[in-house]
Order: C-alpha cells, then structure tokens, then sequence
C-alpha cells in the first residue's frame, strides 16, 4: 500500500543498517494499480462458498463419525472451524479492497480480523500435521487403527485440539496486538490533484520501540522487527510444518503399498481414502501458501539489503502481493470441495443430511 501510494519512495528511505543498500533515484510505483473490483469479488464469492461448505463440514464430521476415527473427525472439524473463522472476516477485507484500501470499520475490528486471519493460518496448518502424524503413527503401527475408540481417545484428542488452538492463537497474537488504523496520504495524480488521505489497516511497530531512539534509529528497528515477525510466521506456519509432512510421507511410502495390501477390504478402502483426502488437504495449504510465503521473504530479504535492491524486482513483488493474498485467502473455501471430490464417503453422508 505504502509504495504505490508514494511513487518517489526509495530504499534509503527505509534504512535498515548503518549503509543503506544504494537505490535508484525514483522507482516510479503509480503506473500499477491493484484490482478494486475482481480482488472484492472473490472475496465475496470464497465467504458465502467458503461459509457453506465449512459448515456442511462441521456438521457431517461431527454428527456422523461412523467410518473415521474420531480423532480424525476432530481434527477435520478444527481445520473446518479455522477457515469459518477467517471466512467471516471476508466482507470486511473486500470493502476494504474495494475503496481502495481504505478501512472504515474502526480499530477493534482491523485488530480482530488481523488476529482471525494468521490464526486460521496457523491453525489450519498445525490440524493438517496432526492429522498426517496420526495417519503416521497408525500407518507404522505405533497406534491401534480400530472403529472404536479406546476410552482415553476422546482425552487425548481433545488435548491435541486444545494444544493446536492455544499455540495458534499465541502465535496470532501480534496481529491482535500490533495492527492499528492510521492514516495515509495519497499522492497528488495531477497539479490540480491535491491528493487525498485514507486510512489503512496496518501493522504499527512504534510500541516495540524505544521512544528515546532518533528518527533513523526508529525506522530501522521497526524494520527489523517487521522482519522478525514475517520470518516467524513463514518458518513457523510454513517451512517447518512442510518439513514435519515431508519426512512422514517419505517414510510411510515404503510402507503404503504393504499395509494397504492386507488386512480386511473395506478398512484397506477406508484407509486409502482418508489417507487421499489428508494428502490433498496438505498439497491445496501449501500450494496456495506458498506464492504470499515466497514475495513476503524475497521482500524482508530486499528491504534488509541481503537480496540487491532492484527496482523491477520491487515493483514485481509489489504487483504480484495482492493476488498471492487473494491465492492464499481462498484456500479456506477450497477444503469442502476437496473433500466432495476425494471423499464418496462424505459425499453420501452430505447427501444424508441435506
């Protein structure tokens, strides 16, 4: 937002070290404009899909457990209940789209939805890593694979749940704690043109920062600490949940065709589809989630001077952030539909229940 409402922004005018990394003189940002109508509309179009469909999820998984394991059940149902949480949030992002990144609704909701959208992230991701450790440790023979469960199953499930939902939150909580409504000042587009002020749904580092430090000073640390926080999130809620599912499916392949060559023919059947559905639930989080993981890490690492500044590269990054959010953002209304088009099993018990 930043850039392209300030055409003559340089890298210098972020220091980030004693020697700022050498930029341009201008960097020209007006001639690129996000999209004000199509970005809103999938906004819209993924809340009531999104709404819809993770609410058919909750009800099936939980009202019909027959078939799964009920510590799958839970842990689909959580995944569920982290996308409904941020689908809410959906109308307001695109109003806030839509006028061109201008946030009417005041300080609590930008604070709410902010802390809403990195906890669905991050809670999303932590149920599909227990949903494929548990498929883990039953594929290797480390947990009963039965149709009912033992009496402590509920126990621990709810344990796990309650363990995914208080380390997501904690890890949302600078979303909550740090993003405030402050005012922008567009650029004039003309001489007659004096420009106009909006005001953004930003995150605001100035509390994280000593009071007594000068101007430059400032503006570094708060650099640093919008790299920290960025880094956090993508090694946290990204790069090492992909390496905890990297190291349990290339384990379990040797294993697959073995276990499900045995043992009776439906539950061989029901395997292999729960397994199909989890895979394909962790494939469409990181595939989504990558692109906006991939632009915010090249841009700290820019912003920081350990990549070359380059003009093109800044502006690049800048134009793709808006459609690798919308990417991102619509993985929450992806998650039914993947599993009406894996599951038959939910496909008959959606069925049942409409």
């Amino acid at each position: 937002l930043h850039k392209w409402t300030c055409p003559n922004r340089k890298m210098s005018d972020f220091p980030t070290s004693s020697t700022p990394t050498p930029a341009p003189d201008h960097c020209d940002y007006g001639d690129w404009y996000p999209s004000f109508s199509i970005i809103p509309s999938i906004y819209v179009l993924a809340f009531l899909v999104g709404c819809l469909g993770n609410s058919l999820v909750l009800w099936v998984y939980l009202r019909q457990p027959d078939g799964i394991r009920i510590g799958d059940n839970s842990l689909i149902a959580s995944l569920a209940l982290a996308d409904l949480c941020f689908l809410v949030t959906l109308p307001l992002w695109a109003t806030y789209t839509a006028m061109g990144y201008h946030w009417p609704f005041g300080q609590p909701l930008c604070q709410i939805s902010s802390f809403l959208t990195a906890l669905n992230m991050y809670a999303s991701v932590f149920s599909l890593s227990m949903l494929s450790v548990e498929r883990y440790w039953i594929l290797t023979g480390r947990r009963h694979s039965g149709h009912q469960p033992s009496p402590r199953c509920p126990n621990r499930t709810l344990w796990i749940l309650v363990a995914v939902w208080v380390v997501a939150a904690v890890l949302a909580l600078p979303g909550l704690l740090l993003r405030s409504v402050g005012e922008v000042e567009l650029d004039p587009t003309s001489e007659d043109d004096p420009g106009s002020v909006v005001l953004s749904c930003q995150m605001n580092y100035s509390m994280l920062v000593g009071a007594e430090l000068e101007e430059a000073e400032k503006d570094r640390a708060e650099v640093w600490w919008a790299a920290v926080l960025s880094l956090k999130s993508t090694l946290i809620g990204f790069l090492l949940p992909l390496v905890i599912l990297l190291v349990c499916y290339c384990s379990l392949a040797p294993l697959l065709s073995r276990h499900f060559g045995h043992g009776p023919r439906p539950d061989r059947r029901r395997q292999r589809r729960l397994l199909r559905v989890i895979v394909t639930l962790v494939m469409a989080f990181f595939l989504c989630w990558m692109p906006l993981n991939v632009n915010k890490t090249v841009f700290i690492l820019l912003e920081l001077g350990i990549v070359p500044y380059s003009c093109s590269l800044d502006q690049a990054l800048l134009a793709a952030h808006p459609y690798a959010t919308c990417l991102a953002y619509l993985n929450s209304c992806l998650n039914p539909l993947l599993y009406a088009a894996c599951d038959p099993a939910f496909r008959e018990r959606c069925r049942a229940t409409l």
